[in-house]
């Protein structure tokens, strides 16, 4: 059984979900809106997305501070999607100009793994895997959405 309290678990669970309501509105805006303000949401996704990587990868770094494993890897680890949604943007936005469709699964394949690793790692507290399950699947939906959109039309 958990000592973290309900209203803990609930305001977690709370907090949790709206961090994916901005992927919901970009991604409708991507689908919904004309060129080129639909171009502009997909920058949007793509910098809330790094940043939303950037503050899983903060969580991880918390929990390997607060359980040292005696090893640097999960310091290591923690940082690596960070950066590569952080070398995605600028490539995306200042060589390509027009983001590619496939950087959208790519940042679907960063979060995939690092839920992933959320979900079995034992650092993570057992109470916040379901509601890990239940965002990362609304996130990963979007991105896979915002490629579709993306790629089929236009």
């Amino acid at each position: 059984m958990s000592d973290v309290s309900p209203t803990f678990r609930h305001t977690a669970a709370g907090l949790t979900g709206a961090g994916a309501l901005p992927f919901i509105a970009l991604t409708i805006a991507m689908g919904v809106l004309d060129a080129p303000t639909n171009l502009t949401a997909s920058f949007w996704l793509m910098v809330y997305a790094t940043v939303i990587l950037s503050f899983l990868g903060g969580i991880r770094w918390g929990l390997a501070l607060t359980s040292p494993s005696g090893t640097p890897l999960p310091l290591v680890l923690s940082v690596l999607p960070a950066l590569a949604g952080w070398a995605i943007v600028p490539y995306a936005i200042l060589v390509q100009q027009i983001p590619s469709p496939e950087w959208f699964l790519a940042y679907a394949a960063l979060f995939a793994l690092q839920f992933g690793w959320d979900w079995t790692s034992t650092a993570v507290p057992g109470w916040f895997r379901p509601i890990r399950l239940m965002v990362s699947g609304v996130v990963i939906a979007c991105l896979i959405a915002a490629w579709a959109i993306r790629a089929f039309a236009g």
